[in-house]
């Protein structure tokens, strides 16, 4: 190796090492029974502000919601609740707590623990992503909606008293808000219509309990006996350490070191040991979980590798037991190497997201004109020019399954994918000749009945990966080829790409989406007109109907009946995107030393649950022939 190889390869080779000490030994004692790189760091350990998957996948650990996912065989599993009941007509739910289960400080875990947080979740001032998926609970939106107003008319009033404020919207909450503590460990849900999909909610992190006292900052010991914080006298709101109000605005405001080692207190499998951003965090097995036994993991490290390339060399050394996510250039490699028998550890999973290109559907575009992307017919054209086997056998090289339709078929029980438009380049250009666009006088160039040629299409993609770029450069050369329009590709970071889409800054733009909970709405609420997340500025009064109607629709088949036929005439006759495949997420683990890691379309792991097998080995006496 020469000097220049030599001193460009040294950094590499230094932070390698870095990272493999780290593995090793995480300045809490010998290297964890289970190691992982799991891409970036965590975001948030409080879990009503979790939206991140990977920080949902810690929540996991360390909190416990009423129920969980059934990983290996469908369906939920008590958790915090041993059981269940609802009502005829589906709007009351009422859930039987464990009375074993505890908070990692020996307190008990009560239905006034789930109350009260679901309080901030549905507080505006804690600002939680999910707040509107929880708006099903009777009396819940309007509780957000009032808050907002609450605050507003103080402000404008000029008395901004914020504990007062709170104490009232506390006291709002209890009195309006269909969730009811009937005792100690029994819980009332009173809802505002029939949600089928509710424990799947519940299942879903933002769900999840936490401490009050942790979280606002104030003991809870009396005569060094640990209780539930109902039965005692909060402090006066300057006593508690992690919370005030905003003298100008009278919103509560959270101190988020309350979710720190040494600090935050949890009801999962297990306690946070360490945690140094950006570099890795430990956990290790709960004293007071209430299933000691289903923990197979004394201690788990989670390591931030940015870089993929370090993840799987610190994963070859042996440092690293799995790779939550194999992001590297050659991961398509990888894949094909998996495919022909050449490695045993690198899975293909199939996961419950889409990859597709939004088109603006908006009359106008930013400067003014006219938006030919707001006709139907152009987007359908546009569509059928689409070769997605192409992309995923030849751009992306993952084979992902190529899909037509928004909601990846086969993923949500009971329901039936219709089918989209497939390519047809033939009937591509028949449909962009109906819109009225013609090559009138053969110059090479479409142009409309008044002789508008058809505008140069810029096509938005973000550059925090080559996956977008590539698959825009085919789409790129599929639309040309078969449409004779011209396409000018537009590169942002994610930031600035993202303001572009909030402000309908784009004619196409590249999106992905990964659904929330085991239903067709999680994936079908981006078509409405008034969702957050519709960047399309998609309007459709009909879809609107639809998806309220589903939404009191008491029938489970009629009702996925009704669903299956809103995405046919989004993907058939709207065509608000063009879906192109469904995403897979690449694992890198050895099945003959890891077990229990889940393939669960929807990317929830049971950390508890997963160990090496060389111990149990071990005890069996296994030997080699």
């Amino acid at each position: 190796m020469d000097g220049l190889m030599l001193r460009l390869l040294l950094p590499a080779f230094l932070f390698l090492a870095a990272i493999l000490g780290i593995a090793r030994c995480d300045g809490q004692g010998d290297r964890s029974d289970l190691v992982i790189a799991g891409g970036g760091e965590v975001f948030t350990l409080d879990p009503q502000r979790m939206s991140y998957l990977r920080d949902m996948r810690m929540g996991g650990a360390l909190y416990e919601g009423l129920v969980r996912l059934d990983l290996e065989n469908g369906g939920f599993k008590p958790a915090a609740a041993s059981s269940w009941e609802t009502s005829d007509d589906g709007l009351t739910w009422t859930f039987h707590l464990r009375p074993e289960s505890r908070w990692s400080d020996g307190s008990s875990v009560t239905a006034h623990d789930f109350a009260w947080s679901w309080l901030r979740l549905l507080a505006p001032d804690t600002a939680a992503d999910y707040s509107s998926l929880f708006f099903m609970i009777k009396g819940s939106r309007a509780f957000w909606e009032w808050r907002q107003e609450q605050l507003e008319e103080a402000v404008t009033d000029g008395i901004v008293d914020g504990p007062g404020l709170w104490m009232d919207a506390e006291r709002r909450f209890r009195e309006t808000v269909g969730i009811e503590v009937l005792d100690e460990h029994t819980l009332r849900l009173n809802l505002e219509y029939p949600v089928p999909w509710l424990l799947d909610l519940l299942a879903f992190a933002p769900a999840a309990p936490v401490h009050r006292p942790t979280v606002e900052g104030w003991p809870v010991n009396t005569e060094g006996r640990s209780v539930a914080w109902h039965e005692v006298e909060a402090p006066p709101w300057n006593s508690r350490r992690f919370v005030d109000f905003n003298t100008e605005t009278g919103r509560l405001q959270q101190d988020h070191r309350w979710a720190r080692p040494g600090t935050l207190v949890g009801n999962g499998p297990y306690v946070l040991e360490a945690w140094r951003y950006k570099r890795d965090m430990r956990l290790k097995r709960s004293p007071t979980w209430r299933d000691p036994d289903g923990v197979r993991n004394d201690s788990i490290t989670t390591l931030a590798i940015e870089d993929p390339n370090t993840a799987v060399l610190a994963y070859e050394s042996g440092s690293v037991d799995w790779i939550n996510g194999v992001n590297v250039e050659y991961r398509a490699d990888l894949v094909e190497m998996a495919r022909t028998g050449q490695r045993n550890d690198v899975h293909i999973i199939p996961a419950f997201a889409t990859d597709f290109f939004s088109f603006n559907c908006r009359p106008r575009l930013p400067g003014g004109d006219l938006n030919p992307f707001a006709d139907p017919l152009v987007r359908r054209a546009f569509s059928r020019a689409v070769d997605r086997e192409v992309i995923v056998n030849n751009v992306t090289r993952l084979r992902e399954p190529a899909i037509a339709t928004l909601i990846p078929p086969g993923s949500i029980p009971g329901y039936v994918s219709p089918e989209g438009l497939e390519h047809d380049p033939a009937l591509a250009r028949k449909d962009l000749e109906e819109a009225g666009w013609l090559d009138r006088n053969e110059d090479g160039v479409l142009e409309s009945d008044d002789g508008t040629p058809f505008p140069v299409v810029n096509l938005l993609y973000t550059t925090n990966t080559p996956r977008y770029k590539r698959m825009a450069i085919a789409l790129r050369e599929q639309w040309e080829r078969v449409l004779g329009v011209e396409i000018e590709l537009t590169g942002r970071d994610t930031k600035f790409y993202k303001n572009d889409l909030r402000e309908g800054d784009f004619m196409i733009a590249r999106g992905a989406w990964y659904g929330d909970f085991g239903d067709p709405t999680t994936f079908l609420e981006l078509c409405r007109s008034t969702d957050g997340n519709n960047d399309r500025g998609f309007v459709d009064e009909y879809v609107d109907r639809t998806l309220d109607a589903a939404a009191m629709e008491q029938d489970p088949q009629a009702r996925m009946a009704m669903l299956s036929e809103l995405e046919r005439y989004l993907f058939q006759e709207q065509v608000p995107m063009v879906p192109i495949c469904q995403i897979v997420d690449i694992h890198m683990y050895d099945p003959d030393r890891i077990e229990g890691v889940s393939h669960h379309p929807r990317q929830v792991q049971s950390l508890w649950n997963i160990r090496q097998m060389q111990e149990r080995e071990a005890l069996a006496g296994v030997s080699a022939p």
